[in-house]
C-alpha cells in the first residue's frame, strides 16, 4: 500500500506544477492582451516575457510578441517571434507568417517577404490575408500588376468583405487607367468602410473616376475624352461612354437645381443599372 501510495505523489505532484505554470503563463497572457489592446505595447511585452520565462514554447506568447514587436517597430524581433511560432506549428502559424512577411518588408526586404507569403500560401492557401500582404508588397515595390490583381481576386474570392482589398484593388485599377474596374473596387470599398479618413479619400479618388475625361469648355460646350483601356477589349466600353455622359449631364436643365450627392446618387443608380443590363451570364471575377 505504502509502494503505491509513494508511486502515486510524484505524478500528482507533477500535475500540480504543471498546472499551475500554465495557469500563470495564461494569466501573463491575457494581461499582456488587454495592455496591447489599450495602446501599451511595451508593457504588453513585458507580460509576455514573464510568460515566456515559465514557457517558452507558448505559441500563443511567441505569436503575441511577434505582433507586440511589430507594433513597437522592433521588426527584427518580430521575425524571430514568428519564426518560432511556425517552428511549433502552432493554430498561430498563418498569422505568424503574416507578421513575419511584413516585417521583413519594414525591413526593407521586400523580396524575402514574398518569398514568406508565397510559402504560407502553400501551408495555408485558404488565407486571404496572406494574398492580400502578397498583393500589396509588390503593389509598393512596382511588381507585376497582373501578378497584384491576381492575388488580390484570390484574396477577396476568399473573403470578399476585407475592405483594404477592395481598396488596394481601386488603386492599382487607377493606376492601370481601367476606370470602371476602379470604380467597383472602390465603391465595394465604401459600402464596407463609409466612415473613417481611408473612406474619404477613396471617396475623393471615385470622385475623380467619375469625371474623369470630361471637361466643361462653357456653358454651352463639354469636351469628353474617352480613352478605353484595349487590355479590356470593349467588356466595359458601354458602361465608360455611359459615365462620361452621365458627368456630362450635370450642367443640363433638368439638373442645374440638384446637389451634387443628388447627382452622385442619379449617376450611381445609372452607373450599376447599365451594368446589370450588359451583365447577362457573365461569371467572369468583375461581373459577379
Amino acid at each position: 500500500m505504502l509502494k503505491r501510495l509513494f508511486a502515486v505523489i510524484p505524478v500528482a505532484a507533477v500535475f500540480t506544477i504543471t498546472h499551475a505554470q500554465n495557469t500563470a503563463t495564461d494569466t501573463y497572457i491575457k494581461e499582456g492582451i488587454r495592455l496591447y489592446d489599450n495602446g501599451d505595447y511595451k508593457a504588453a511585452k513585458e507580460q509576455y516575457i514573464k510568460a515566456l520565462a515559465i514557457d517558452s514554447n507558448s505559441s500563443t506568447a511567441n505569436y503575441e510578441m511577434a505582433n507586440t514587436c511589430f507594433e513597437m517597430q522592433e521588426y527584427q524581433n518580430a521575425v524571430n517571434y514568428a519564426d518560432k511560432v511556425v517552428k511549433l506549428k502552432s493554430p498561430d502559424s498563418e498569422q505568424a507568417y503574416v507578421i513575419k512577411g511584413s516585417a521583413l518588408d519594414m525591413l526593407g526586404k521586400p523580396a524575402d517577404a514574398v518569398d514568406v507569403y508565397k510559402l504560407g500560401i502553400i501551408i495555408f492557401p485558404q488565407s486571404h490575408l496572406l494574398y492580400y500582404n502578397l498583393a500589396l508588397t509588390l503593389f509598393n515595390n512596382k511588381g507585376d500588376n497582373k501578378e497584384i490583381e491576381d492575388n488580390l481576386q484570390l484574396a477577396l474570392q476568399l473573403n470578399p468583405l476585407h475592405p483594404t482589398c477592395h481598396l488596394l484593388m481601386g488603386y492599382l485599377m487607377v493606376n492601370e487607367g481601367k476606370r470602371v474596374k476602379a470604380l467597383l473596387a472602390l465603391y465595394n470599398f465604401l459600402l464596407l468602410e463609409p466612415n473613417t479618413g481611408r473612406a474619404a479619400k477613396a471617396l475623393n479618388l471615385l470622385y475623380a473616376q467619375l469625371s474623369k475625361g470630361v471637361k466643361k469648355e462653357n456653358e454651352k460646350s463639354t469636351t469628353i475624352n474617352l480613352s478605353l483601356n484595349k487590355d479590356d477589349g470593349d467588356e466595359f466600353s458601354a458602361a465608360e461612354l455611359m459615365l462620361s455622359l452621365l458627368e456630362a449631364s450635370k450642367g443640363i436643365e433638368k439638373n442645374k437645381d440638384k446637389t451634387e450627392n443628388e447627382l452622385f446618387i442619379d449617376n450611381t443608380a445609372s452607373f450599376f443599372q447599365v451594368l446589370g443590363e450588359l451583365k447577362k451570364d457573365n461569371k467572369d471575377f468583375w461581373w459577379t
